[in-house]
């Protein structure tokens, strides 16, 4: 897969790489929205935060040398973007206060649901791509037995399948799922350079 975070940063420092910048905004957007919403933000203002940040990202990335993980540098952005918001209601927002108190669980710190919109955002871009890739009955055997938790029988038999070719479904979907995580999420450089 080209768009690992190293290669996609590259191409994105490039400036003029319109498919990199979609890659970027279909993999981030929504969970940049997500992560804001997580955070206390309603959609109007999530979805305008997540808009900041990716223009912050495309402002910022030419000049991108973070010495610590494109995750960590994302995420100070986001938080950023988010505490502007608040900012712009007229509330004070901090960390360990107010922003815990807008989030659903009151056990989640900030890094947790960051951690969860990062790792959920990856697994469904992943499964996208390989959406694209495999026959049609192939990805809703998957989405069937494995995510919406079907038994296998009733979806052999509504997709027309053998018992067998769900449970081959579930195994290669999930397969490739985890090689395209990997490959996207192979160990961040320190440095990006051009």
């Amino acid at each position: 897969m080209e768009d690992t975070h190293s290669t996609l940063l590259l191409r994105l420092k490039d400036g003029k790489d319109e498919a990199a910048w979609r890659s970027f905004n279909d993999l981030y957007q929504p969970m940049l929205v997500h992560y804001a919403q997580a955070r206390g933000l309603d959609r109007a203002e999530a979805e305008d935060a997540a808009q900041q940040c990716v223009e912050a990202v495309l402002k910022q990335i030419g000049q991108y040398q973070h010495h610590g993980s494109f995750k960590t540098w994302l995420r100070a952005i986001a938080e950023n973007k988010v505490r502007d918001r608040f900012r712009a209601r007229g509330r004070e927002v901090h960390a360990d206060s107010a922003l815990l108190s807008a989030l659903p669980d009151q056990g989640e710190t900030p890094e947790q649901v960051w951690e969860q919109q990062w790792r959920s955002a990856h697994f469904h871009y992943c499964a996208e791509l390989v959406r694209r890739e495999v026959a049609e009955n192939t990805y809703a055997a998957f989405v069937s037995y494995a995510i919406q938790g079907r038994p296998a029988e009733e979806v052999a038999d509504q997709l027309g399948l053998s018992l067998n070719q769900v449970y081959v479904a579930k195994h290669r979907v999930l397969d490739r799922i985890r090689t395209l995580l990997a490959e996207l999420t192979v160990a961040e450089p320190n440095e990006v350079s051009a």
